[in-house]
């Protein structure tokens, strides 16, 4: 039973990691291609509209990808782990049947949307309109998946009554508190790992380029693209520290459990200090090189020092999350700190010594962590999902308990994820197809 667990787990974990990948792009380049063409309507700037058009074939492939790797994900939990809808599906079988509609949305306005860029029929602002429905269908539909996984974290809108459902109340299980948490800090999240990639791949165009060619008119609208996806990549980030307070607060109330394993906060305390570094040691101590920022968990948890954070000693053992998380935390919190520093910085040098962006050295280090949004989105999700066990339906299923009883996913469980290894290397050549078919006609986007 536990090898069958662990091939599950491993499964479900595997087919997480490569979807949330599409899905970031997915969800981040509707937004940045109505936004250019909106400029391209307003500016009357045909290159502006060729940005546009070029990046909306890269969304349709990767909506396409997104769908495929979705439906596995969804066969999964009917499959794989059946016991979370047998408990929970008329308390969240609304988002389910919504999301469908919201893909609809999204299917029908991203076919129009295509169809139509070289219709003279269709105005510049009406196909534009069609973007902004793809938008909202895109939004809407990773809006209330995500409202299934917050309730997983903290089930509501529901009371068991001698053992039976009553009181069942949709609405409120899809509008929780974790569901509108966590979707308000997932979202800026995917659009600084989207935007920041983008800004890379046109940076390491600017990169290859001779240095004596890099002031050329040839390579100006490069760095118009990449001073507007620097722009958004910035208020995303500001938005994700925000949302990411928020994100303390609520765990600190909801799931102190999960707070104190990202902390390795064995003890209820007052003045409970941040733990940067370290591992835990099995013992109920830490291992390794650390320090600790002291009161700085307790402003985090409710914004005064003296706050009292609950700590693993409240959590029965066998009820305790993994506390390898701390380690996810802190990786992500380094690279988080690193753009912090990053992103500031390409504006005060392009406000005070504007020369420096073609310096190959700097082009070269932001082309090295333009990467660092996607790790920092995966890192994020592997903390909320792992963070939740031993739960699947936190307080009322566990991961053993959803766990199909009827079929043996120990060899496919392994086996499955090479699926979508080449569903990623095949999104990825034919995306290479349409740079290169692109380059070929025009060479200027990208």
């Amino acid at each position: 039973m536990e090898h069958t667990l662990t091939a599950a787990r491993v499964l479900m974990g595997d087919s997480l990691g490569f979807h949330i990948i599409f899905v970031l792009f997915g969800l981040t380049l509707p937004v940045l291609v109505v936004w250019f063409e909106y400029m391209a309507i307003r500016r009357k700037d045909s290159k502006l509209r060729d940005v546009a058009k070029f990046w909306s074939k890269i969304m349709a492939l990767l909506v396409i990808t997104g769908v495929l790797s979705g439906t596995v994900i969804a066969l999964q939990m009917s499959l794989v782990w059946p016991g979370i809808l047998k408990f929970g599906g008329e308390v969240i079988g609304l988002p389910f049947m919504l999301e469908t509609y919201f893909f609809l949305i999204e299917a029908v306005f991203l076919a129009l949307y295509m169809s139509t860029w070289e219709n003279k029929r269709v105005s510049a602002w009406l196909h534009w309109f069609f973007g902004i429905m793809i938008v909202l269908g895109s939004t809407g539909s990773a809006y209330v998946i995500t409202s299934i996984n917050g309730w997983m974290n903290l089930p509501t809108g529901f009371d068991i009554i001698d053992g039976k459902f009553a009181n069942v109340d949709v609405l409120a299980a899809m509008f929780s508190t974790p569901a509108l948490v966590t979707f308000v800090h997932s979202m800026p999240g995917y659009y600084v790992a989207a935007g920041l990639f983008i800004t890379g791949l046109y940076t390491w165009r600017l990169f290859k380029t001779r240095k004596s060619e890099l002031g050329s008119a040839k390579h100006k609208l490069d760095y118009f693209i990449v001073q507007k996806l620097m722009l958004f990549t910035a208020v995303a980030l500001v938005f994700s520290a925000i949302t990411a307070d928020l994100t303390g607060k609520y765990l600190a109330q909801n799931e102190p459990e999960k707070l104190a394993a990202l902390e390795l906060n064995y003890e209820t305390r007052t003045n409970a200090p941040l733990l940067i570094g370290g591992v835990a040691d099995g013992n109920g101590g830490v291992a390794g090189p650390y320090f600790e920022i002291p009161s700085a968990l307790s402003l985090l948890a409710c914004n005064t020092p003296g706050c009292t954070v609950e700590g693993l000693n409240e959590t029965a053992k066998d009820l305790q999350p993994p506390l390898y998380i701390h380690t996810f935390f802190d990786i992500k919190m380094t690279l988080i700190t690193i753009l912090a520093v990053v992103v500031p910085l390409y504006f005060v040098i392009r406000w005070k010594r504007p020369e420096l962006l073609k310096n190959k050295l700097l082009l070269g280090g932001f082309v090295a962590v333009s990467w660092f949004g996607l790790a920092i989105v995966e890192l994020g999700w592997m903390m909320t999902e792992i963070g939740r066990q031993p739960w699947a339906v936190r307080g009322y299923v566990t991961t053993a308990e959803a766990l199909t009883k009827t079929h043996d996913v120990s060899t496919f469980g392994y086996l499955f994820p090479a699926a979508y290894v080449v569903l990623f290397l095949v999104t990825y050549l034919a995306i290479r197809q349409l740079i290169k078919q692109e380059k070929a006609k025009k060479g200027t986007v990208l």
